[in-house]
């Protein structure tokens, strides 16, 4: 089973302001394996993109804020796959900078289409809480989560669209950054968990 966890920061498990990284990916991986099914899970989070930066970029190289190096999602596709399933989390960083929920969903829905023109299935993620963000925030994020539900349920190779606050929910502390908006590396790690279940 090859797995590819696709997104942004919380993707790749940015935390204590980015002296670690603990990628939800790992825990998956070891889960899975664990339970009998061995598979390669591989990663690409580039910490401060939005789903618009990885939509337009797909075909190319990026660098996040943390100065990493990374592969468009197209690049990858064709580059280092097949993979079995694709696993995409993005959407907390243009909710950031304001972009309207159909910008949000179009270049969601770009993204999952990369991979279903190749074969691959997906798993979308929803932007999960921000602790930083207060109610407003909180009720815009399960405004988004709900559409792009709907969305994700349109696309018939999406697996299914979940919202990490099932398995993470902010409610726990330890399961968050001190920031208020990153995973704590045992979020990240309940998170891998989670999905393995």
């Amino acid at each position: 089973l090859r797995v590819l966890c696709y997104g942004d920061s919380l993707t790749v498990g940015f935390c204590r302001g980015g002296a670690l990284f603990e990628p939800y990916g790992r825990a998956l991986a070891q889960r899975l394996a664990s339970q009998g099914a061995p598979c390669e899970v591989a990663v690409c989070g580039m910490s401060g993109l939005t789903a618009a930066d990885m939509a337009r970029r797909a075909d190319g190289s990026l660098v996040c804020v943390a100065g990493l190096r990374g592969k468009g999602l197209e690049r990858i596709l064709r580059e280092d796959g097949p993979f079995d399933l694709v696993v995409i989390m993005t959407g907390t960083n243009d909710m950031g900078t304001g972009a309207a929920d159909e910008a949000i969903l179009d270049n969601v829905r770009r993204l999952h289409a990369l991979c279903h023109e190749r074969g691959s299935p997906t798993v979308a993620l929803a932007p999960p809480p921000a602790l930083v963000g207060g109610a407003a925030r909180e009720g815009s994020r399960q405004r988004l989560v709900e559409k792009l539900r709907r969305a994700m349920g349109e696309l018939p190779g999406t697996v299914v669209c979940m919202d990490p606050a099932d398995i993470v929910p902010a409610s726990v502390p330890g399961y968050w950054d001190p920031d208020g908006l990153h995973f704590s590396a045992a979020g990240s790690e309940a998170l891998g968990h989670g999905l393995a279940a």
